[in-house]
């Protein structure tokens, strides 16, 4: 009698093989004595071909069962030592850096953002990066950025009109030193090179995506709509 069991990676296995020989679905079924749905919605697990272990590992997301072969594998700088516990609708693992630091991470993290480019670690590589890395100086920043902006700049009459990204009725803005400011109180701290931020920056064109030197003021104008944010 032909039922809807629940397959397990070893005839996960024996379908891909079977596959490969050219047997027939329906030949399939009657030699592991399952349903036709079953079969078909085993191919339905994977993109393209049908391949067992993507199969095993869908089954695993779909249902959060605890997959205990992980343990011992290398992600990475990480090595699974235990089980931790099952939070979130995942299954959390206790691993060993090579460093020697412990961490807790899930099971998807290690299996679906853990490369070659990318190996997973507790954080040690991060931090040895960041040592490494070369402070330019604030005059060749203060250019790099202002290069950067004049890509977004659309001459319009006298105005410097901002083409990147900005919210209708507001301000564009961007970053600099790791701080979130709008494009004209950016423009005007490049051109006069002063770390003092002054707040409000307005423009005397009012226009709002304007970020011409020229029509930056400091004196609050008249007229509502000159305001910067």
């Amino acid at each position: 009698m032909k039922v809807n069991k629940v397959l397990s990676i070893e005839d996960r296995k024996k379908i891909e093989f079977l596959l490969t020989t050219g047997m027939t679905h329906r030949s399939i079924c009657k030699e592991l004595g399952i349903h036709t749905t079953t079969i078909y919605r085993e191919f339905k697990r994977c993109k393209e071909n049908y391949n067992a272990e993507e199969a095993q590992k869908t089954v695993f997301q779909t249902k959060n069962l605890i997959d205990w072969s992980i343990i011992g594998k290398r992600f990475g700088l990480l090595v699974v030592e235990s089980y931790a516990n099952k939070y979130n609708k995942r299954t959390w693992w206790k691993c060993k850096c090579d460093c020697g630091t412990y961490s807790i991470v899930s099971r998807k993290i290690l299996t679906d953002y853990c490369s070659k480019k990318r190996p997973l670690s507790c954080g040690c590589i991060a931090k040895q990066s960041s040592g490494n890395k070369q402070k330019h100086p604030i005059e060749e920043s203060s250019l790099r950025k202002f290069q950067d902006m004049m890509k977004f700049r659309k001459i319009n009459r006298d105005c410097w009109e901002w083409t990147g990204y900005y919210q209708k009725g507001k301000c564009p803005k961007t970053s600099w030193n790791s701080k979130s400011m709008t494009v004209r109180k950016c423009m005007y701290l490049l051109i006069n090179g002063t770390t003092y931020e002054p707040n409000p920056v307005f423009t005397t064109c009012g226009n709002l995506r304007c970020f011409n030197p020229d029509h930056m003021t400091l004196e609050r104008p008249i007229k509502r709509q000159y305001f910067d944010d």
